[in-house]
C-alpha cells in the first residue's frame, strides 16, 4: 500500500517526555488534528486503555526548545500550559488550577517534590533564568546567578537536588557545572556542593543510597559518572556516546533503580538499550535506532524507542524478558502505525574528508523503482543534532515517489563523541560544506543517482549548510531551506539568548559571520540558483525577516526563489495540514 501526503507528513517525535509513579506511567503523544503534546496516562497492570489527561497543548518554552514540561505529583499532574506558559496543577478529581502564570515568562524541567508538595522548575524571563521551588500558594527562588539551569532531580527521600548549570557563551554540551544541595525541613537549600570536569555535564540522577550519576563527556564520550565518592567513577567506559546532545531539559536516556540500571549505547548512530540486574546485562531491543526517553517503576522498566520497522513506541519491559508495546503498534486514537510496507532499509555510508584521517558519515536509502533516480540529501538541524536509522514516513514516502534518500551526520553532529562534534569549532560553513559534498560524491559513485537531479534540504541549521552547498558547488540543481540560517551576522545580533554565544564559537568574529553565510555565497555565485523556503512567521530562533532578505537575493542574482510562510508556526512546522501543505510544494518542487 502507498503512503498518502497525510502519512507522510506525520512527524516522527510523536511520543515523548516519559515519567511513572507507583500507579502509573505518564507520556506526552501529538495530536493528529492540532499538532500539538498532550499528556496520557495509562494505569499499570490494569486492562484499561491510555486515557488523555491534558487536551490542552502541554509544552515547555524555556530555551524556545523547552522539555521537561510536566511531573506526577500526589495523583495529580502539575504542567506548563505552552500558549501562556501558566504552570497548570490537574488534581486527583480531575480539575485544573493555576498555580503561576507571569508574562514574558517560561517555565520547563519540572521535577515533583511530593514529600513538600511542590514542584522544582526553571524559570526563564527577560532577566535571565533561575532555579525555583513553586506551590499553589508560593514561589522560592532557590538558585541564581548563572546564565541558564536545567535538569533538576531530587532524590527519593527528598533530601537531596542536583542540577546543572552552564553560562555564556557556552552551550550545555560545551562546558557545564553539576550541583548538589541538601534540601533542609523547610525546603531550602543548604551544603552545597559543585563538580566541574571542565567539560559538559548532563543527565543527573540519583541511584541507590543517593548515589548521584551524572553523564559527563570529559573523557571524549558521553559515559555515566557516580560522582558522589571520594574519586568519580566511571560506570561504563565503553568508548561510545551514552546519552544525545542535550538541546532540551528534562531528557532521560539512562535510569538507575534498586539493583537494576537501564541505560543506552550509540554504534554507528544507532542507540541499543541495555538493563543490567547484578552482573547481568541484557539488549532491550530487537534491532537499534533511537532511544527517546526512560523511566523505571516497581510495576516496569518503560521506554519510547524508535527503529527501521516503524515508528515512534512505548514499551514496557518486564523482569522475565518478556515486553509489551502500550502506544505506536496498532492504529488507536494515541498514535498511528504508518508503515503499510517494509521500507528500504539504511545503508551505512563513510567517507574521508580533511587532512587528518577524519570521515563522514550518514544513512542512504534507495529509491523503491529499480533505475537510476534522483537524489534529496537531508541536513539536520543543530548543528549538533543527529539523524538515525529510524522509520520516517516522509523518507518512505519520497522512496515511493522514485527518490533516493541521504540522511548526513557532518563533523559537528552528536552521537560520535566530543572531538566529532568539536570538529566544527570555528569551522562552521566550510567542513559542514565540504562533508555534504565528500558525502554525495561517495554516493554517486556506488549508487544508480541521476546527477543531473540532486536536491538538497535543510532545517534551522541544516539549511545554513544546504544553501552554502547550492551556492559553492553545481553538484546540486535545487535546495530547499526549512527555517534555515542565511546571514550568520544578522542571526548573532537578533537570535535568542541561549544560542547568543553559540555563532562565535562555529564560525568566528563578524568577518567571519558575514564570508561564511549563504546570503555572501549567493551574491558571488555566477550561476542562477533555484530555492525554495519554508518558514514559520513567529520564528524567534530564525526570524523570518532572513528568509526574505536571502529570496530576494536569489531573485536578484536571476535565480528562482519560492517562498512558503506560515503565520501561525514558530521554528518548526507543526501543524499537520501546514506540514501537507509543506510537503506537497516540496514534492511539486524537486518534480
Amino acid at each position: 500500500m502507498r503512503l498518502t501526503l497525510a502519512d507522510a507528513a506525520e512527524p516522527i517525535d510523536t511520543l515523548g517526555e516519559l515519567h511513572s509513579d507507583t500507579q502509573a506511567v505518564y507520556w506526552l503523544a501529538r495530536c493528529p488534528q492540532t499538532g500539538d503534546m498532550q499528556l496520557w496516562r495509562w494505569a499499570a497492570d490494569s486492562n484499561e486503555a491510555p486515557q488523555c489527561l491534558i487536551e490542552d497543548a502541554v509544552g515547555s518554552r524555556v530555551n524556545q526548545y523547552g522539555g521537561g514540561s510536566y511531573t506526577p505529583l500526589l495523583e495529580g499532574i502539575v504542567w506548563v500550559r505552552q500558549h501562556d506558559q501558566a504552570i497548570m496543577h490537574r488534581d486527583h478529581h480531575g480539575a485544573s488550577h493555576c498555580w503561576q502564570k507571569r508574562p514574558q515568562t517560561a517555565y520547563g524541567g519540572l521535577c515533583a517534590d511530593s514529600k513538600r508538595q511542590r514542584v522544582f522548575a526553571v524559570e526563564e524571563d527577560t532577566h535571565g533564568q533561575r532555579l525555583i521551588a513553586i506551590t499553589a500558594s508560593h514561589r522560592y527562588v532557590l538558585a541564581e546567578g548563572r546564565d541558564f539551569y536545567g535538569a533538576p532531580i531530587l532524590s527519593d527521600d527528598g533530601n537531596y537536588l542536583a542540577w546543572v548549570s552552564w553560562s555564556l557563551p557556552d552551550m550545555p554540551w560545551q562546558r557545564s557545572l553539576l550541583h548538589l544541595a541538601q534540601v533542609t525541613a523547610n525546603g531550602r537549600l543548604t551544603a552545597f556542593e559543585r563538580w566541574d570536569f571542565g567539560a559538559a555535564i548532563s543527565q543527573p540522577q540519583f541511584g541507590p543510597h543517593n548515589a548521584l550519576i551524572c553523564m559527563s563527556d570529559h573523557a571524549g564520550w558521553w559515559q555515566p559518572w557516580q560522582v558522589s565518592l571520594a574519586t568519580p567513577l566511571c560506570l561504563s567506559s565503553a568508548p561510545v556516546d551514552h546519552i544525545t546532545t542535550p538541546w532540551q531539559l528534562g531528557e532521560r536516556q539512562h535510569a538507575w533503580r534498586d539493583n537494576r540500571q537501564v541505560y543506552c549505547q550509540l554504534h554507528q548512530g544507532a542507540a541499543q538499550l541495555y538493563r543490567r540486574s547484578g552482573e547481568q546485562v541484557e539488549a532491550l531491543l530487537s534491532a537499534p535506532g533511537r532511544v527517546v526517553s526512560i523511566t523505571l517503576a516497581e510495576h516496569g522498566d518503560y521506554a519510547i524507542v524508535q527503529n527501521a520497522c516503524c515508528g515512534a513506541r512505548l514499551i514496557r519491559f518486564n523482569e522475565n524478558g518478556s515486553r509489551k508495546c502500550l502506544v505506536g503498534k496498532v492504529v488507536s486514537n494515541v498514535t498511528k502505525n504508518l508503515v503499510t510496507e517494509p521500507p528500504a532499509t539504511a545503508q551505512w555510508l563513510e567517507t574521508r574528508v580533511g587532512n587528518a584521517g577524519e570521515t563522514v558519515h550518514g544513512f542512504f536509502y534507495s529509491a523503491l523503482a529499480n533505475r537510476t533516480a534522483p537524489l534529496i540529501v537531508r541536513v539536520h538541524g543543530g548543528p549538533t543534532a543527529a539523524t538515525y536509522p529510524i522509520y520516517d514516513p516522509l523518507v518512505a514516502y519520497w522512496q515511493q515517489q522514485g527518490f533516493h534518500v541521504l540522511d548526513i551526520n557532518p563533523r559537528g553532529s552528536g552521537n560520535f563523541g566530543r572531538h566529532y562534534r568539536e570538529c566544527l569549532a570555528g569551522l562552521w560553513g566550510i567542513s559542514d560544506t565540504d562533508d555534504v559534498i565528500a558525502l554525495v560524491n561517495a554516493a554517486c559513485a556506488r549508487f544508480a543517482i541521476d546527477t543531473a537531479r540532486c536536491f538538497i534540504r535543510g532545517q534551522s541549521a541544516g539549511g545554513f549548510t544546504a544553501l552554502n552547498a547550492l551556492a559553492t558547488t553545481p553538484l546540486f540543481a535545487a535546495a530547499t531551506s526549512l527555517y534555515g540560517v542565511t546571514d550568520a551576522l544578522s542571526l548573532s545580533a537578533k537570535t535568542h539568548r541561549f544560542e547568543s554565544g553559540y555563532l562565535a564559537w562555529l564560525i568566528g568574529d563578524e568577518t567571519q559571520l558575514a564570508q561564511r553565510s549563504p546570503a555572501y555565497h549567493v551574491t558571488r555565485c555566477q550561476r542562477p540558483l533555484r530555492a525554495l523556503f519554508i518558514q514559520g512567521g513567529n520564528d524567534a530562533v530564525v526570524v523570518p525577516e532572513q528568509t526574505h532578505a536571502m529570496a530576494r537575493h536569489i531573485e536578484q542574482q536571476g535565480g528562482e526563489a519560492q517562498t512558503l510562510l506560515f503565520d501561525n508556526e514558530y521554528h518548526g512546522i507543526r501543524h499537520p495540514q501546514a506540514r501537507q501543505t509543506m510537503l506537497a510544494r516540496e514534492l511539486a518542487f524537486y518534480q
